[in-house]
């Protein structure tokens, strides 16, 4: 073979293994990148506008108390006496005005009825001064004063008349001394006559008749004491529920100061919950709950929140917030004291329209999102709604089925390296291959 023939095939050999080695490191170099792209977090996402449900909640804690708490005392009227029945016992239901518990009555009664008799004998009195004078004591008391007057009138006009005889010397001396004796005689038949006819007017005097009826209105005050003091012998419950607690036994002395039970009303119960601060923002009155008591975990009870405090305590270090939650205790089963715990739902939508969080940016007060405008991205105001801290509502902006773009942040930066020669898959490798 001729030497420049030699050469030629050699220089073709080296041509078409280069164009293999090249087509190996170009596939190299493709499969890199489609790698690399698969892995770049900065490749758009294409998600949809859809409808779903929003649901949030915040868990809570506490015990149940009864819906109300009534301490039983006895009557303030009543004074020291030893307890002598009881008609109750714990876990009895009552009604307002039941009996609940007796008292000693002894020496009550009596008083009772002593006041009973003042009462009495104070109205007869006044009844006596309101009815007297008679109309006939009083007309005859005055006509007795006018007859009276009659007299000394007549009298003094004939002792008058025989002493003017007398001076004259037509009268006897003892005439006109009987005459004298008839004046005074009528003067004092005059005056006996206006004093009675005084006392028998004075006895209906009006201030007599107040002073009385005072003194009737302070019988009928004591009276009205005493049968409160003997009416408090019996205790009864002032309010509707059950019998809680009992504080004291037969034969203790109790008083008006004394506990003597305790009457609840226990459906509804209140579960007095601990809202960690951080959770108040999203509590609201009226807002449901899902109340699971401790020693029934199988059971959950809708509740209310029905009363929210405003003043925190600190439990741990950690400033807690009391929210009161009704709970429903039909079957009684709840008892006051137990602990329960409670999820209270802070978001409830249903059916709105929702795309994923990171679909939605917010600077400012505004919000937007990334839509594809002719195989552009382009950025578009929506307003937005809740969240469930997955996805968030859109009021407007966006119907369902928009395609919005979800541009991811980059986290590394891919590279792409040139094979070198002498390097593998390169020239190099060619060359080893023709030696």
């Amino acid at each position: 073979m001729k030497r420049g023939t030699r050469t030629g095939i050699i220089i073709a050999a080296i041509v078409v293994v280069a164009g293999v080695g090249f087509l190996v490191v170009r596939e190299r170099i493709a499969s890199s990148a489609a790698k690399a792209a698969a892995k770049d977090p900065a490749a758009p996402t294409i998600v949809k506008v859809t409808r779903a449900n929003l649901n949030a909640s915040i868990t809570a804690s506490g015990q149940l108390q009864p819906n109300t708490i009534t301490t039983i005392r006895p009557d303030s009227n009543m004074p020291t006496r030893k307890l002598v029945k009881l008609f109750v016992k714990e876990g009895d239901r009552v009604k307002v005005g039941e009996a609940l518990a007796e008292v000693d009555p002894s020496g009550l009664d009596a008083n009772l009825q002593s006041a009973k008799a003042n009462y009495e004998a104070q109205k007869v009195k006044l009844a006596n001064l309101q009815a007297k004078p008679a109309g006939l004591d009083l007309a005859a008391a005055e006509a007795t004063r006018a007859g009276a007057k009659n007299t000394l009138d007549t009298a003094q006009e004939s002792y008058d008349n025989t002493r003017s005889l007398a001076d004259k010397g037509l009268a006897a001396k003892n005439v006109l001394n009987d005459a004298q004796g008839a004046l005074t005689a009528a003067k004092i038949a005059y005056t006996s006559a206006q004093l009675s006819y005084d006392n028998v007017k004075a006895q209906n005097t009006d201030a007599d008749i107040q002073a009385q009826q005072s003194a009737v209105s302070t019988a009928q005050s004591a009276l009205e004491i005493a049968q409160l003091i003997y009416d408090s012998i019996t205790v009864r419950s002032p309010a509707a529920g059950v019998v809680a607690e009992i504080a004291v036994n037969v034969g203790d002395l109790i008083s008006p100061s004394t506990a003597l039970m305790t009457v609840i009303d226990p459906d509804p119960m209140w579960l007095q919950a601990q809202v960690n601060e951080n959770d108040m923002v999203q509590l609201k009155v009226g807002q449901t709950a899902s109340v699971t008591p401790s020693g029934y975990p199988d059971m959950s009870i809708p509740g209310k929140v029905t009363q929210i405090d405003l003043h925190a305590t600190v439990q741990s270090n950690v400033s807690v917030f009391t929210a009161t939650i009704e709970v429903p205790n039909r079957d009684g089963k709840l008892l006051w004291g137990m602990n329960a715990d409670a999820e209270i739902s802070v978001l409830s939508l249903n059916n709105v329209l929702t795309l994923p969080v990171a679909a939605v940016k917010t600077a400012n007060g505004a919000s937007t999102v990334t839509i594809l405008d002719g195989g552009q991205q382009v950025s578009w105001d929506v307003q937005i709604g809740a969240t469930d801290g997955t996805k968030t509502q859109i009021v407007a902006g966006l119907d369902e089925g928009t395609e919005v773009v979800i541009t991811r942040r980059t986290s590394a930066t891919a590279t792409t390296t040139t094979p070198q020669r002498g390097g593998p898959g390169g020239m190099g490798a060619v060359f080893g291959i023709l030696r």
